[in-house]
């Protein structure tokens, strides 16, 4: 009530006044901050401390894109061996392509994956169960990866290896880029399945599980040596369905392997990446799911 009978009283003086321009306060572009004293031209006294300087925020880091390398021989040899494999299957292999009694094998293998059926040579049906571990073993040392400096998505052909082997694999081989120069950040080259899933130890234990659990479900240890590898032989050349999926199997473990040498030497085991390597081609299926059980993580 003041206010309003103060400017009541003042509005016949303000009226008969000359207008004077308002006086604008202007301030500066910027607040003082630690340094205003060196943009003046001055030291700053030892003993004044760092106004401000606990709101300062570090600078976020931007990574840098990463360019696919140029193609070489690791991918020209990948697309040789995928031409020849496709090659091989549709026109050289043994036996009859379409034959009926290869869908009938196809059926009765997926119809009645455990126990092994009576019917089925016991090296055959452990070969034919690698298909379960040695897809996940590439798609875990090939993801971490796979996402940043590639010419393809990864997880497609991935996917495809599951059903199709190196049929689907062969593709994104011959275009990869292998990645061990540039280090790896898990916040960007990491997708949810390799970070909750592939790197993780348990999925590495679990694959060794599963892996040295086929001679068993095969019962490949009770079976007769001779009996036993001559019987997949004869069934490999009259069948082109267990000589294609054999052969791929054999494909697909020699690319795990060269991919444990190179996850290592991603890994800081660059020392080891020989012999990982070679113990992988010595225990196919095996060896590569006991190095993802061991392997040390990306931090």
């Amino acid at each position: 009530m003041r206010s309003l009978l103060a400017l009541a009283l003042a509005a016949p003086a303000v009226a008969f006044t000359p207008a004077v321009a308002p006086r604008k306060i202007v301030r500066g572009g910027r607040p003082l901050g630690p340094g205003f004293l060196k943009d003046l031209g001055f030291e700053k006294p030892s003993w004044l401390p760092d106004f401000g300087g606990g709101d300062d925020k570090p600078a976020e880091v931007q990574l840098e894109d990463v360019e696919p390398a140029p193609l070489g021989p690791t991918n020209a040899a990948a697309g040789v061996v995928f031409a020849g494999l496709v090659a091989w299957s549709f026109g050289f292999a043994p036996g009859e392509l379409g034959n009926p009694a290869d869908t009938q094998l196809i059926e009765l293998l997926v119809t009645q994956p455990v126990p092994r059926p009576e019917s089925v040579n016991e090296l055959w049906f452990a070969v034919w169960n690698s298909f379960a571990v040695v897809p996940l073993a590439i798609a875990a040392l090939t993801l971490p990866a796979a996402s940043r400096g590639q010419r393809l998505p990864a997880a497609p052909f991935l996917v495809g290896s599951a059903a199709f082997g190196y049929f689907a694999l062969g593709p994104y081989f011959s275009a990869r880029s292998a990645r061990t120069e540039a280090p790896l950040a898990p916040d960007e080259d990491f997708g949810f399945f390799t970070r909750n899933v592939f790197e993780t130890r348990a999925f590495g234990v679990a694959l060794a599980a599963l892996a040295a659990s086929i001679p068993f479900s095969s019962d490949l240890l009770a079976a007769d040596p001779s009996t036993t590898i001559s019987g997949f032989l004869d069934l490999a050349a009259s069948s082109r369905f267990v000589a294609v999926a054999s052969a791929d199997i054999g494909i697909m473990s020699v690319l795990a392997a060269l991919l444990v040498s190179e996850d290592a030497a991603r890994r800081g085991w660059d020392a080891y990446r020989v012999p990982l390597a070679a113990a992988s081609l010595l225990l196919p299926v095996l060896g590569p799911s006991l190095y993802l059980a061991a392997r040390p993580r990306i931090e």
